[in-house]
């Protein structure tokens, strides 16, 4: 039966935690899933204009930089800045590493990219199953269209952050893209956000 980070557990690492995460996932955060060291490296790149508010952040929830994650905490790191340096900030940050990365041989073209994400998340979160660590997933995919889905317990703007930053990287094919029934969106109290990302064909 799989177990879930609980509210003593979490306010055992810091009273602020538990209620700064959204009702819809505070409760379900698994306690055996891990995510890679190497997130602590994206982390700082991503917010690497402020490196004592990063500090900070990884003394309050009792991280020991460079090893691996309890998601719990990746997830409650991402909730904290949001709160600290606001929606808007924490969106372009995502989107600037997204549109600055180095992407592997396979990808040459949007339509890669966006499919890519679900394996870069599998990986990253040490190939934890898909319903306890949550997945992106592409959703429907034909020329110049994909809907892709944002299931795991991440901020939204984050990864919002992700789908622009994707699409910056690829601006020569003329991206675009929309949120899918907002209403439903993580940010409006749901567990799953789904863009839909329109292109010219590579």
């Amino acid at each position: 039966m799989q177990a879930f980070v609980t509210e003593r557990e979490m306010n055992a690492v810091s009273p602020e935690i538990y209620g700064l995460l959204p009702v819809q996932f505070r409760d379900r955060l698994p306690t055996e899933v891990k995510a890679s060291a190497q997130n602590s490296e994206i982390f700082r790149a991503t917010f690497s204009f402020d490196p004592k508010l990063v500090d900070g952040l990884f003394e309050q929830l009792e991280y020991e930089n460079g090893s691996e994650w309890p998601m719990w905490k990746l997830v409650s790191c991402f909730y904290l800045v949001e709160k600290r340096i606001g929606p808007n900030t924490v969106r372009k940050a995502g989107e600037r590493i997204y549109s600055t990365m180095p992407w592997p041989p396979q990808v040459r073209s949007l339509a890669d990219a966006l499919r890519f994400t679900e394996l870069a998340y599998f990986e990253s979160h040490l190939r934890g199953p898909k319903e306890s660590a949550g997945s992106w997933r592409v959703e429907l995919e034909k020329p110049g269209l994909t809907i892709l889905a944002d299931e795991t317990p991440y901020p939204c703007n984050v990864n919002e952050g992700v789908v622009s930053g994707i699409c910056m990287a690829f601006a020569r094919q003329k991206p675009t893209y929309r949120l899918l029934e907002p209403e439903k969106a993580k940010r409006a109290g749901g567990l799953v956000t789904r863009y839909e990302v329109s292109f010219e064909p590579a």
